[in-house]
């Protein structure tokens, strides 16, 4: 209830900076359409700005761009989108009471120089401004490779990978099994990340109801507090267009046979299986988009099945030209069995005895809100808010509870943001940020709340046309019922050096911290047959980020990028085994992780063959034992090639990860994982094949996946065999 009304509270004082000052004094407009200079399309969700301001806007359902309420003189408007050339008009002469109307045209262009960002400083610029190294993967390649959830697409970003379900970006996370991320997620730039064991939940969010994902590579604590210390991934959530639109999508698939025969466990074919349901519209000034999912997956493993129910609902309101609010939330039900390890290399598909009827449940849910005032060309605000909750339990058995755990948790957060141009080259971004959780888990963790507290402040300095300067820091005080208070100042500091166009240079450094969660500190409990004891004193870890890199337009037909980086790592949080071979999560180590990244995009033949390549090293070393960390695979490589001759595109993604160096080998000196120990390289290749049956006069796609085409075995985890080869079919329409 302390919730609800401090969220009405909170909306509430939004509503009194609703002041109309500014939008009496100016009522120039300036409008038009952005259409393809070759084929005169109109060109939908272009971003159109004016140089030199803040106010900014993109093309709607039929093209068309409307910038109000600006005062009698001459603009030049920039204007960009992903696959065109960006273009600059000048002289656009605004007159009181008579809108200057235009049609611009953009030339296509395959490798897009300057995609419009909004991660890195929390407002939009382009990639070009930015002095860390950042990957997006958009909308279309989502669909085209049929994510099922978030981290299926994040696969194949460069320098990231996964332990299971753990993110790693650069190497900075390793892998702690359900407790902790040392990268943070954000939805539309809020954190949701669960408040008991702190994990990202990458489930929880719809695929077909994202625009795009920005990862940032990097600490990030110095704009988003706690967990950014490897990086911040943000998922950007679609905006419903005017235009109604509904899609249906039905997808179905099966594993293959296992690669050994006497991995074999069952006789029947598994299954997987989905149904995906959005619908947008518009009425009046209020937008809607719904989205519904059913998926199920019978699992390649015995007992590593899943079904699952997703929804979202978003909900934006344009108040006025400079005012808008936007509402939205989301649901997860699960129900999942439970694949710990195998029970041994010979059976590697069955877990051991006392897991197969392992099961876990969960439902969480998560309701939040944006407010957007431009108060003036020069300065606008944001206010969020977003609540999610989790529950889940499960019926695994352990030394306080035969009935198994249960945990109910909360997250509540709050941000409000200012931007403001003090000129044109200086640009202030400042803010406050709140966060409290709260959990109940009697026997797991028992009963805590945490609260947080920060302000932050970003100074963007254009030194000369060419050189650009961002300083800024961050100060949190963070709070853990039971532990001692911490508080935490993360300064950044980068600059950008963009000589022409198509070449640009960056350095940055920047501190990031995490402080643990309330299951690293307070867990009690039984897992993989190994006893986890909790530990009050554990502290926040810390780190030091440092990046040199830059990116360099080949022509119309490449660009190349190029990073090293060094991170510093205090106080790494690691689960560590006593002499009485308990678990305890402790501040042990030490850490130093250094390498260099190169990423080359290419396209052909008017976009006829595309590729990527991203090559990723990493030197992972584990300071306080003068050995290499666990799970950092030192080379990750991957490479992905598409040929589209319409209606059709063939796709095809190779991946290749080096055999860590490192893993948990407590876990098969103890007896505990049966031949745990072994791991080899990862070889992996998946293939697509796209088509659009417009036409034939048909509203609909379809898809034709074979993931790990060549049945490749290998272990992401100990004692746990990856995905083996799998088929799916998917057809989509849209009315």
């Amino acid at each position: 209830m302390k919730h609800i009304v401090f969220s009405f509270g909170f909306w509430f004082l939004v509503s009194l900076f609703m002041v109309d000052s500014w939008a009496q004094g100016s009522s120039g407009v300036v409008e038009g359409w952005i259409v393809n200079g070759e084929t005169k399309e109109k060109i939908v969700g272009a971003n159109v700005s004016i140089a030199g301001t803040l106010l900014g806007t993109t093309t709607n359902s039929e093209g068309k761009f409307v910038l109000t309420n600006l005062e009698a003189k001459s603009y030049s408007l920039v204007v960009s989108m992903i696959g065109f050339q960006r273009k600059i008009v000048a002289d656009v002469v605004v007159d009181i009471g008579a809108p200057a109307t235009l049609t611009i045209e953009l030339e296509p262009m395959p490798v897009q120089t300057q995609p419009v960002i909004v991660t890195a400083s929390k407002r939009e610029q382009s990639i070009s401004e930015i002095p860390v190294a950042l990957s997006v993967i958009d909308e279309k390649l989502l669909s085209q490779r049929n994510s099922v959830a978030v981290d299926d697409a994040l696969r194949y970003v460069p320098g990231v990978s996964f332990v299971q379900s753990q993110v790693n970006i650069r190497g900075s996370t390793g892998y702690s099994k359900g407790v902790g991320t040392r990268v943070l997620i954000l939805v539309d730039g809020l954190p949701m990340l669960s408040g008991d064991t702190g994990e990202i939940i990458w489930e929880s969010f719809p695929v077909n109801n994202i625009e795009r994902i920005e990862i940032v590579k990097g600490a990030g604590s110095a704009l988003f507090g706690s967990s950014a210390l490897g990086g911040v991934i943000n998922i950007i959530t679609k905006s419903p267009h005017e235009i109604s639109e509904t899609r249906l999508q039905l997808y179905g698939g099966m594993y293959d046979s296992p690669y050994h025969p006497e991995w074999k466990w069952s006789d029947e074919t598994q299954f997987v299986n989905g149904i995906r349901l959005s619908h947008q519209r518009k009425i009046g000034d209020v937008s809607v988009l719904a989205v519904a999912n059913r998926t199920e997956d019978d699992g390649y493993q015995m007992n590593n099945y899943w079904t699952r129910w997703n929804g979202w609902l978003k909900i934006g309101y344009e108040a006025s030209p400079f005012e808008s609010f936007s509402f939205s939330g989301g649901l997860l039900d699960q129900r999942r069995g439970n694949f710990l390890y195998w029970k041994n290399l010979d059976s590697a598909l069955i877990p051991p005895a006392n897991q197969l009827d392992d099961r876990v449940e969960s439902f969480r849910w998560n309701f939040g809100g944006t407010y957007k005032r431009i108060l003036s060309p020069e300065t606008f605000i944001t206010f969020k808010s977003s609540l999610y909750q989790t529950k889940w339990e499960d019926n695994i058995p352990n030394a306080l509870d035969s009935n198994g755990n249960r945990s109910t948790s909360s997250a509540l957060n709050f941000e409000g943001q200012i931007v403001h141009q003090f000129s044109l080259s200086n640009i202030f971004t400042g803010g406050v940020y709140t966060n409290f959780s709260s959990v109940e888990a009697d026997t797991i963790f028992g009963k805590h709340r945490s609260t947080c507290f920060a302000g932050f402040v970003q100074d963007e300095v254009k030194i000369s046309q060419k050189l650009s300067l961002t300083i800024g820091g961050r100060l949190d005080f963070h709070r853990l019922e039971g532990t001692e208070s911490e508080q935490h100042f993360n300064p950044k500091f980068g600059l950008t050096f963009n000589p022409n166009e198509g070449t640009s240079a960056r350095f940055a450094v920047g501190r990031g911290f995490r402080a643990p969660s309330v299951a690293e500190v307070f867990s009690t409990t039984e897992a993989a047959g190994v006893s986890i004891i909790p530990n009050p004193m554990l502290r926040s870890e810390h780190s030091w980020s440092y990046e040199v890199g830059g990116r360099q337009i080949l022509g119309n037909n490449m660009m190349a990028e190029v990073s090293l980086f060094r991170n510093e790592f205090w106080d790494l949080i690691e689960p560590t085994f006593n002499t009485s071979g308990q678990v305890q999560f402790q501040n042990i180590t030490r850490a130093r992780i250094q390498g260099a990244e190169l990423n080359l995009k290419s396209s052909w033949f008017n976009g006829l063959l595309t590729g990527d390549f991203g090559y990723t090293y990493i030197y992972p070393e584990d300071i306080s034992k003068n050995d290499l960390m666990k799970y950092r695979p030192r080379h990750l490589l991957y490479v992905n090639g598409n040929v589209s001759l319409h209606p059709v595109q063939l796709g095809i993604d190779f991946r290749f990860i080096s055999k860590p160096d490192r893993i948990d080998e407590e876990f098969a000196v103890l007896g505990i994982i049966r031949q745990g120990e072994k791991r080899v390289p990862a070889y992996v290749t998946d293939l697509h094949l796209n088509t659009d049956w417009s036409f034939a006069g048909l509203p609909l796609s379809s898809s034709f996946h074979v993931n790990n085409i060549f049945n490749y075995n290998y272990v992401e985890l100990i004692g746990n065999i990856a995905p083996i080869r799998n088929f799916v079919l998917t057809v989509e329409g849209k009315w």
